[in-house]
């Protein structure tokens, strides 16, 4: 049987944390990665109980459950907006990219369309534009005059990003009024 030294048992989910090479690791149970492991540092607790620090779970106050709920709502609605949004262009509808490179793409090539109508002379008429098809997402090039990139730009990315946000607000106020845990968990 490997020497696991001192180990910390997490009743919260039943891992263990050893020592891997000077640094703390998790081992979790019944993931079959870890399921070998967990085994043996189990059978080490069980017959080296003196080795075993149990860390019970840290009760945190309402306050913070909902400003965690607040974080995970952020994350919810940042991952919405990264994950794209679908667009129809000439009556067929397309998925467009919308992670972080992407949003400045689009601001970028927004404000070019913007310089372009104003009359600056030595800018493209058209933008060459990547979109997926659905729902096989296949790589297509869309071509756009500046007002048709305008109109994807406002009518398709920023409203599929203001969509998100606003939903995400409206959770966040309903955090706001919760008074129990019971009315948290559910939004």
């Amino acid at each position: 049987m490997k020497d696991y030294g001192n180990v910390i048992h997490r009743t919260i989910d039943d891992s263990y944390v050893i020592d891997k090479g000077g640094f703390p690791f998790h081992v979790y149970p019944f993931m079959k990665e870890f399921a070998e492991e967990w085994d043996n540092v189990f059978e080490y607790a069980e017959t080296h109980p003196e080795c075993v620090t149990e860390e019970e779970p840290i009760e945190i106050s309402f306050e913070q459950h909902k400003l965690n709920k607040k974080i995970k709502i952020d994350n919810d609605v940042s991952a919405a907006i990264f994950a794209g949004f679908d667009y129809s262009v000439n009556d067929v509808l397309y998925h467009f990219n919308y992670n972080m490179k992407d949003q400045q793409n689009f601001s970028d090539t927004a404000n070019l369309c913007i310089l372009k109508q104003l009359g600056i002379s030595d800018l493209p008429d058209n933008i060459t534009w990547n979109a997926y098809t659905i729902p096989d997402s296949t790589l297509v090039q869309l071509t756009f005059n500046t007002s048709e990139f305008l109109a994807l730009y406002t009518n398709g990315a920023l409203a599929h990003k203001n969509t998100n946000i606003q939903k995400g607000n409206i959770r966040k106020e309903l955090i706001v009024k919760a008074t129990t845990m019971e009315e948290l968990e559910v939004i």
